[in-house]
């Protein structure tokens, strides 16, 4: 359990920066910085809504003093998940990050062999 741990906590913390480092600057920042700041609230609620459904279902179970270790697990998933939906949806409705731009070519390859 201690090695899921270390696995899912930088996780995490890549999701998080990710999602907030990766998102697009548009001329206008105000709507993408309203939709980072929801995806990220709707995130913790899901998590939130995981710990009470752990906690529900283990309530009655023989092991149900390891809720808190089961629930923790289900967050630590379940965040990153949810930020990568909200990207996958920002990035539909935002567009990219920046313009692509055309290839330049800034050598003469004119005597290069292929």
């Amino acid at each position: 359990m201690i090695f899921a741990f270390t696995l899912l906590l930088p996780l995490l913390a890549l999701a998080v920066w990710a999602f907030w480092h990766l998102s697009p600057r548009p001329a206008d920042p105000q709507p993408v910085l309203w939709f980072n700041w929801t995806a990220t609230v709707l995130s913790l609620v899901v998590c939130v809504a995981l710990v009470i459904y752990v906690r529900r279902t283990m309530s009655s179970a023989t092991d149900h003093a390891w809720w808190p270790v089961v629930s923790a697990f289900y967050g630590l998933v379940a965040i990153p998940l949810c930020l990568a939906v909200g990207a996958g949806i920002r990035r539909l409705v935002f567009g990219r990050r920046e313009a692509a731009k055309p290839l330049e070519i800034s050598q003469d390859l004119s005597k290069t062999r292929f």
